[in-house]
């Protein structure tokens, strides 16, 4: 385990300032058990996470849970919205669920819709972000949330450049490391990832797929997370404060309903 931490802490060491980190924790309305027992971890390190949550998969009794836990836990947890249904609507490429084979008039229904599914179990507690399935959308999804009243997008770090929106964009992709490589390729992934925003002065995103993590990988993540967040030069934060910090405040005339 100490392979695994160690490096993260040594690239931590090395920073001239203070890092802002985040979690955001895709595809929640899959896998409730193994979605609760993560958030049990994070809760534990003292570290917040945002989940993106998928409008037709999240189910009552996982609302409520959710809802519980943002009262209880008050800038520890988030939830914004995933998608809609998270399927892919490309006849041929990567997979996509908002992109170009989707004219503008069929993402904004199913924008709308999610969102409204959403509203119903957190109301107020839903925060004004989209995170798109798989990480990629079309070119004027951007300006189609914006229109809508979103407030923010997250991507991956590589994803087109645009200029509608705020974008708070993930580094590392735990899944897809861990499969490559097991921890010491994730722990690669998050040193190499914390010197590069760190010599750039930009938040780094750590991205989950809770629903592809086994006991054994929160059980690592939650050790990890232990000693980096004690680190002084770790500011684990929330997406909402970093949208804060570095956008203006959305337009009176846009209105997320």
């Amino acid at each position: 385990m100490n392979d695994f931490v160690t490096p993260v802490l040594r690239a931590l060491d090395a920073l001239d300032q203070p890092l802002d980190l985040f979690i955001r924790d895709d595809d929640a309305g899959w896998s409730d058990d193994t979605l609760l027992a993560l958030l049990d971890v994070t809760a534990r390190a003292g570290v917040p996470i945002d989940l993106a949550a998928i409008p037709l998969a999240v189910s009552p009794l996982l609302a409520l849970e959710l809802n519980a836990r943002i009262d209880a836990m008050p800038g520890l947890l988030a939830v914004h919205q995933h998608g809609c249904a998270h399927l892919n609507h490309q006849a041929e490429g990567r997979k996509c669920e908002f992109g170009d084979a989707r004219d503008a008039h069929r993402q904004r229904a199913d924008l709308m819709g999610g969102r409204l599914l959403l509203e119903g179990c957190f109301g107020a507690r839903l925060q004004r972000f989209f995170t798109p399935p798989w990480n990629r959308c079309a070119e004027f999804t951007p300006s189609l949330l914006a229109e809508l009243g979103y407030r923010a997008l997250s991507r991956d770090r590589g994803a087109p450049r645009q200029s509608a929106l705020p974008e708070l964009p993930v580094d590392i992709d735990w899944s897809r490391q861990h499969r490559e490589g097991g921890l010491p390729q994730v722990a690669h992934g998050l040193a190499t990832a914390v010197r590069a925003r760190g010599r750039l002065r930009q938040p780094l995103g750590l991205m989950l797929h809770h629903a592809a993590m086994s006991v054994d990988e929160l059980d690592a993540l939650g050790q990890a997370l232990s000693a980096w967040a004690r680190h002084p030069q770790a500011r684990w934060r929330a997406m909402a404060d970093l949208i804060a910090s570095a956008a203006p405040a959305t337009p009176p005339h846009v209105r997320f309903h």
